[in-house]
């Protein structure tokens, strides 16, 4: 979606502050001049703002979230995320009605900044398709019942609106203008465990346990990227990634074992370092989404599914890939997602700050000057009262917001 045009703000002098170069904190004094940041004195200034010795960031971003895509609840989503410091967002699919119904409400100053992937591409009775028929049919997202199964389906409420069915090559070409006119900000695609794509294609008796055809992921990437947009995909399974890599995406929306059970093989989700360098050379962007902890969640299952979290990240770590943060839970911004990311003792404070308040902000807005304390930088940013790099739950201690020139007001 394009950022609305940003209306002149006040001039700003910003003293006391402790601004965040990259490497550490350095005390700056910067202005905002019709909402960029400058080094360099404006002629007039309309008020001067204390910093009180705060550490200045950039603000956060979510490069993996279903969020904003319905006027029921828009308010509290944009105020939670708002106070969790978190001004970018990407919604890996979503009901284009839905969005265009709060278009309004987002992309403004005073609020949060949104790309939206406006639908799916999967397969017949798919991973997706489970969730947005499960709503409009059951109101929940998945069945649980056989007799739900087929409910779900038989359904096609939200086809081309949250999803579209991709089979074949011929359904790429019929449908590849519809998914053009939906204006999507990128296109998003599921794989899911690609390996049993032909065993789970037969199946009738279950529904979002498949993805699209890997035969067809080549060609779907081509004629996106030749549209100008960039390509994100879900991923379960090693064998998913691989497919991916080999297709040249720009975006992978989760890491491979975001879920082990405990009758799984773990080598099934584990990357190999080989794939973790060819990421790194082809600039792919990879989305840790750790959904898979929690007091719900057993514990010998974490264990092993942060294992293999473990080995993935650090393979990539390793290799320099671009790591971007995300939540993939409704309703929730990334907060406690990365401060259990910063738990793993894969990446050090100084890398975790830098992966959330600079990497993953160019991943939701490649093209916007944002992710930076700069020069001619969008004047966006947040003011902690502690030092992150030292202490990484200071992230949660947010003492003052500026969005665009603009001072964000929380109640």
């Amino acid at each position: 979606m394009a950022q609305q045009p940003v209306l002149q703000s006040e001039t700003f002098q910003f003293n006391n502050g402790q601004w965040f170069n990259g490497k550490t904190f350095k005390r700056q004094i910067f202005y905002s001049v019709n909402g960029l940041l400058t080094k360099k004195r404006p002629a007039k200034i309309d008020r001067i703002v204390d910093l009180k010795n705060g550490y200045v960031i950039p603000p956060f971003a979510d490069a993996h979230c279903h969020n904003f895509d319905g006027a029921w609840n828009i308010n509290e989503q944009i105020e939670k995320y708002l106070r969790d410091g978190v001004f970018y967002a990407k919604v890996q699919t979503n009901s284009r009605k839905g969005a265009n119904t709060v278009a309004n409400r987002v992309n403004i100053p005073g609020s949060v900044d949104v790309s939206y992937a406006h639908g799916a591409l999967t397969a017949s009775y798919g991973h997706g398709v489970e969730v947005y028929e499960g709503l409009a049919v059951l109101r929940k997202p998945g069945a649980s019942t056989p007799e739900e199964v087929q409910k779900i389906r038989a359904s096609k409420v939200r086809e081309n609106d949250a999803y579209y069915i991709i089979d074949t090559a011929q359904d790429v070409e019929q449908k590849w203008q519809k998914i053009l006119d939906g204006k999507p900000d990128f296109l998003k695609i599921y794989l899911l465990t690609t390996e049993e794509f032909e065993q789970r294609r037969g199946r009738t008796d279950t529904v979002g346990d498949r993805g699209l055809d890997p035969a067809l992921v080549p060609l779907i990437v081509k004629k996106a990227q030749t549209a100008g947009l960039r390509v994100s995909v879900h991923v379960d399974t090693a064998a998913d990634y691989r497919v991916a890599l080999k297709a040249g995406v720009n975006e992978i929306a989760h890491l491979p074992g975001y879920f082990v059970r405990l009758e799984d093989s773990s080598e099934k989700y584990k990357l190999t370092e080989k794939e973790a360098i060819e990421t790194a050379r082809r600039k792919i962007w990879v989305i840790p989404a750790p959904i898979a902890y929690g007091s719900w969640m057993e514990k010998a299952v974490r264990e092993k599914t942060d294992e293999v979290l473990r080995h993935n990240l650090r393979l990539l770590r390793a290799a320099k890939a671009r790591i971007a943060f995300g939540s993939d839970r409704y309703g929730n911004t990334p907060l406690d997602d990365v401060l259990y990311l910063s738990k793993l003792d894969v990446f050090t404070n100084l890398e975790m700050l830098k992966i959330w308040t600079e990497e993953t902000p160019q991943t939701v807005f490649p093209n916007r000057r944002i992710g930076h304390l700069r020069e001619g930088y969008e004047a966006s940013f947040l003011v902690l009262s502690g030092n992150p790099i030292e202490d990484f739950e200071q992230v949660k201690n947010i003492q003052l917001r500026f969005k665009q020139g603009y001072s964000i007001n929380l109640q």
